[in-house]
C-alpha cells in the first residue's frame, strides 16, 4: 500500500507560551513523517508558495494566510501518484484543488481524503474565517476531514444529518481532546479521547492524525477503530 499526499509547504511563524518562531510545516511535512513513522509508503507531491502567521494560544489557534500558492492540476496530480490507492489533499486555501482536480482522481479510481481546512477557509489572504463551502468543492470525494470549527462553520453544526448535507459520503470531525466523530451513509460513531494530554504546540498534528486514519481505513479498519488509532499515533509524536 503507498498513499499519495498532495499540498503546499508552508512557511509558517508560530507564537505560543514558548515564544516565536520560524519553521516549516504543511500537510506535505506533517503527512509524511506521520506515514513514515508508521512504516507506510507514500509518494509526496509539494511546492512551495504558501505563508501564514499562527497564534496558538487558551486552547485556540489565530491564524493569518499571507501568501497563497499556485493550484494543483489535475494532470500533474495524476502523473504524480500513479500507483497509490488513496490520495490525501491537504489544500490550505480554497483554490488549493480545483474542482477538476478532484474530479479527475475520483475518474481514475483514486479515493480522495480532503482535509477541508482549506475550502473553508477561502481563497485569499489575509486572517482565517471559515465559511461555508460548495457541493462541488468536495465532489468526487471519499472521505471529507474536519476539524470542530471547520464543521459548524460548514455544516452549522456537529449533528449527524448537518453532517451528512455537506455531501461527502464519510465525513470525519476531530475534536481535539474530546476525540472524534463521523458519519457516513450507514450511521454515525464518535471515538473516545484517548485522556493523554494537550500539545503544547499541535501544528501539523491534524495532517498527522489524518494521514494515520486514512492508512487504518486503507487497511480496512472501521472509522472509528481507525480514530481511534489515529489519535494514539498522534499522541505518540507529540507527547
Amino acid at each position: 500500500m503507498t498513499i499519495g499526499v498532495v499540498g503546499h509547504r508552508a512557511a509558517d511563524v508560530i507564537t505560543t507560551e514558548a515564544g516565536t518562531e520560524r519553521r516549516p510545516g504543511g500537510t506535505p511535512l506533517y503527512a509524511r513523517r506521520s506515514l513514515e513513522a508508521l512504516g507506510v509508503p507514500c509518494v509526496v507531491v509539494e511546492r512551495g508558495g504558501f505563508g501564514s502567521r499562527l497564534h496558538h494560544h487558551d486552547g485556540v489557534v489565530e491564524q493569518w494566510v499571507e501568501a497563497v500558492g499556485e493550484p494543483f492540476a489535475p494532470e500533474e496530480v495524476l502523473a504524480a501518484v500513479d500507483g497509490c490507492e488513496w490520495v490525501i489533499l491537504g489544500g490550505q486555501t480554497a483554490g488549493d484543488f480545483p474542482p477538476e482536480t478532484i474530479a479527475g482522481l475520483a475518474a481514475a479510481g483514486y479515493r480522495v481524503c480532503l482535509d477541508g481546512q482549506g475550502i473553508c477557509r477561502g481563497g485569499a489572504p489575509g486572517p482565517v474565517r471559515l465559511r461555508p463551502f460548495p457541493p462541488e468543492a468536495i465532489r468526487g470525494v471519499s472521505i471529507l476531514k474536519l476539524n470542530r470549527p471547520e464543521a459548524e462553520a460548514a455544516a452549522g453544526s456537529l449533528a449527524p444529518e448537518s453532517l451528512r448535507g455537506l455531501g461527502a459520503p464519510e465525513v470525519v470531525v476531530t475534536l481535539g481532546r474530546d476525540g472524534a466523530l463521523g458519519v457516513t451513509a450507514d450511521g454515525e460513531w464518535r471515538s473516545a479521547p484517548t485522556g493523554t494530554g494537550t500539545y503544547a504546540n499541535p501544528t501539523g498534528a491534524g495532517d498527522t492524525w489524518t494521514a494515520a486514519y486514512v492508512a487504518r481505513r486503507a487497511g480496512g479498519d472501521s472509522p472509528e477503530g481507525a480514530a481511534r488509532a489515529a489519535a494514539e499515533h498522534a499522541d505518540h509524536l507529540y507527547l
